[in-house]
C-alpha cells in the first residue's frame, strides 16, 4: 500500500495542503448566520432548529436584498452595536460574495472602546 502511494505521488503533481479542524459548538457558529434565498434548509427550518438548540440567543433579521432571505444575529452583538451598522457592514463586505442557495457563517468580533472619559 505504501509503495503504491509513493508511486502515485511520483507520477502526479505535488499538492500544497492545509488541514485545520477545531471543536465545534451547537449551533455551529457563534455570531451571524446568513441564509441566501433557496437555501436547502430554509428560513423556517433553520429558525425552528435554533429554537431547540439555542432558544432566545439569536435575532432573525429579514433584509431587503435580492439574494439574502434571512440573517440570524447573536443577540449579544446587538447589545454592542446597532443592527443597522451590522447590516450595512454585511451588505458592503459579505453579501456580494454569497450565491443563491448558500448558508454562510460570519464571525464578527466587536470591541467597544471609550476614549477621553472624564468623570465628574
Amino acid at each position: 500500500m505504501v509503495k503504491k502511494v509513493k508511486e502515485i505521488i511520483k507520477k502526479n503533481p505535488s499538492y500544497n495542503i492545509t488541514l485545520k479542524f477545531k471543536n465545534t459548538k451547537i449551533p455551529p457558529f457563534r455570531d451571524i448566520l446568513i441564509l441566501a434565498k433557496k437555501c436547502p434548509h430554509g428560513k423556517i427550518g433553520i429558525t425552528g432548529c435554533f429554537q431547540f438548540l439555542a432558544p432566545e440567543e439569536f435575532e432573525l433579521i429579514e433584509p431587503d436584498n435580492s439574494t439574502i432571505e434571512a440573517i440570524l444575529v447573536n443577540k449579544r452583538l446587538l447589545k454592542r452595536m446597532p443592527v443597522a451598522i451590522i447590516l450595512e457592514l454585511l451588505q458592503q463586505r459579505v453579501f456580494p460574495y454569497i450565491s443563491i442557495g448558500e448558508m454562510v457563517s460570519v464571525d464578527l468580533d466587536v470591541t467597544v472602546q471609550f476614549d477621553n472619559i472624564e468623570i465628574v
